[in-house]
C-alpha cells in the first residue's frame, strides 16, 4: 500500500509541475494596439475578434482614445470595430441621438482580419478609412 502511495504522490507531482511550467504557449494572451478613423483616434468604441473558423470564443474590448487592449485566443481573426458619435439631430424622445459613424465594412461586412500569435502579447493597428 505504501508503494501505490508513494507512486501516486509522484504523479500529482510531475502533473503539478507540467501544470506550472506553462507548457503549450501563454495561458492569456493580450492584444492591444491603436484604432484611428480618417486620421483621427477612435474616441470611444468597441473592437471584437471573431474566430475566422466559427469555432472557439470571440475576444472584445472598449476603444478608448484610439487605444484597445483585451485577451484573446490564438489564431485567425475577422476583426470588428464600431463607434458611434452623438447626432446634430436629437433622438425622438429628445435625448441626444447617437448613430454609427463607423462603415459596415468595418463592422457588420468587415474585410479585416487579425492573426493572433501564441505569444503573451500581440500589438495591431488599424487605420479606417470612409
Amino acid at each position: 500500500m505504501r508503494n501505490q502511495w508513494h507512486a501516486f504522490s509522484i504523479v500529482l507531482t510531475v502533473a503539478a509541475s507540467l501544470g506550472l511550467c506553462g507548457c503549450g504557449g501563454p495561458s492569456e494572451i493580450v492584444v492591444n494596439g491603436t484604432v484611428t478613423y480618417e486620421g483621427e483616434p477612435v474616441e470611444k468604441g468597441e473592437i471584437l475578434f471573431i474566430p475566422a473558423d466559427g469555432t472557439g470564443s470571440v475576444g472584445a474590448g472598449p476603444i478608448t482614445d484610439g487605444k484597445f487592449s483585451f485577451v484573446s485566443d490564438p489564431g485567425e481573426k475577422k476583426v470588428e470595430i464600431r463607434a458611434n458619435r452623438i447626432s446634430d439631430k436629437p433622438a425622438p424622445d429628445g435625448l441626444p441621438n447617437y448613430v454609427p459613424y463607423i462603415p459596415p465594412k468595418y463592422n457588420t461586412n468587415t474585410s479585416l482580419t487579425a492573426s493572433v500569435e501564441n505569444k503573451p502579447e500581440n500589438t495591431f493597428t488599424f487605420s479606417l478609412e470612409k
